[in-house]
């Protein structure tokens, strides 16, 4: 029984007596084209250890995919317990075409709140070895071309390095993109002053943050886009509720609401009080209204002897209390050349009244000439009684007026 069960523990060992051997080495192409990844390919038999220098070492199955960096020999090398062997095999690849070139090495998206997944990706021409690390990717061979993801909770730099191939400078290449985590966008505050107004009068709406854009919605109406600007006049003919919402690199933030209590005070009629002149050439002047007066009939009349081919006028108006006729606006100088519309954007509220006469296509218009009290142009304004009491316009703030003659260009 003795001399049995030694027996079978020298049999599972018998293997170990026999020397390592190589069958075959090859390579899919001895000549690939420069920074060609290539096969190796092997078979050994009676081997406990097999590897392959100069890269990438110890291997446990064929083929091995490897960057030859030039005319590179590759040994094979298996061994055991009982000794080695080993073999050779040359590569040669074609002769680089020129330097390492990055073509494109990008973050997108480059700026975003922290854990946004980027998108890295790269383009690189005749690089010998191309390397990649920064963030969560660790440092390591990559393809010529392609893209990975990270998630940076921090803003990262990205580098990558391309090697050019002998003879070539520079030797080394390196670009890097950088991931920028941007704060949040947040809303710091949000009033109303004042908070509880008379129909008819205005509140202004004032707000601070980091946001890039900014939007309000009153009610259940649409939203208004106010870009960078940080307040916002309304005239509210109810109680009525404002939402704030917030845009930026960050993200969006939002809404945050504010109420402006609005007591009633309907507006009933309309008044004009005359302006007092000094040397002004134009004025304007109300036609008479019936009471209660609700559409009032507002004319552009010279004060004196003057001559002119054009005038145009930009008057602050309140319109939440007016709506404009547009197909009242008559003009003396040219029925055809001019108009009367309420402003938007920039212009929001405000009156923009044009008139010119046209010219002849070889030359200007000749002036018009007019004595105190002709019309110069007329329009009519309607009164909206849910606006409220107050003014519509007072014509001291932010009013221009332009008279256009052959003198030149001159306030109106």
């Amino acid at each position: 029984m003795k001399r049995l069960a030694l027996l079978a523990l020298l049999l599972p060992a018998c293997d170990a007596y026999f020397a390592p051997s190589i069958e075959s080495f090859t390579v899919d192409n001895p000549n690939p084209p420069f920074a060609t990844v290539v096969h190796l390919h092997y078979e050994v038999r009676d081997a406990s250890a097999v590897s392959i220098v100069p890269d990438p070492g110890e291997v446990r199955s064929s083929p091995v995919a490897v960057l030859p960096r030039g005319h590179t020999v590759y040994v094979l090398r298996a061994s055991n317990v009982i000794g080695s062997v080993s073999q050779e095999l040359t590569v040669d690849p074609l002769a680089a075409p020129g330097a390492a070139t990055i073509n494109k090495f990008s973050v997108l998206p480059s700026q975003a709140p922290a854990g946004t997944a980027r998108t890295i990706a790269w383009d690189v021409s005749n690089s010998l070895g191309l390397t990649l690390h920064g963030g969560g990717i660790p440092l390591g061979l990559v393809a010529a071309g392609g893209q990975t993801v990270d998630t940076p909770a921090v803003t990262t730099t990205y580098t990558l390095e391309a090697s050019s191939g002998p003879g070539f400078q520079p030797a080394t290449i390196i670009g890097h993109a950088v991931a920028r985590v941007t704060q949040p966008v947040a809303i710091a505050s949000f009033v109303a002053t004042p908070s509880t107004i008379l129909q008819g009068q205005s509140s202004t709406l004032s707000w601070d943050g980091n946001a890039l854009g900014w939007f309000v919605t009153p009610g259940g109406a649409a939203s208004i886009t106010l870009g960078p600007v940080k307040s916002l006049v309304v005239r509210p003919s109810a109680t009525t509720a404002y939402a704030l919402t917030a845009t930026g690199l960050g993200g969006t933030a939002g809404p945050r609401s504010v109420t402006v209590t609005v007591t009633p005070r309907a507006g009933t009629r309309l008044v004009y009080t005359e302006p007092a002149v000094a040397a002004e050439p134009l004025k304007l002047t109300a036609a008479a209204c019936a009471a209660p007066c609700t559409a009032l009939t507002l004319r552009l009349v010279a004060t004196g002897a003057t001559s002119l081919r054009g005038v145009a006028i930009d008057l602050p108006i309140d319109s939440t209390k007016v709506s404009l006729d547009a197909a009242s606006f008559v003009s003396a100088l040219d029925a055809a050349a001019g108009k009367a519309v309420l402003g938007n954007g920039p212009l929001r509220d405000t009156l923009v009244l044009g008139a010119a006469r046209a010219g002849t296509g070889s030359g200007p218009a000749a002036d018009l000439a007019f004595v105190a009290g002709d019309e110069v142009a007329h329009f009519v304004l309607a009164l909206q009684t849910q606006g409220g009491q107050g003014p519509v316009f007072d014509g001291a703030t932010a009013f221009k007026a332009f008279i256009q003659s052959a003198s030149g260009r001159t306030p109106g």
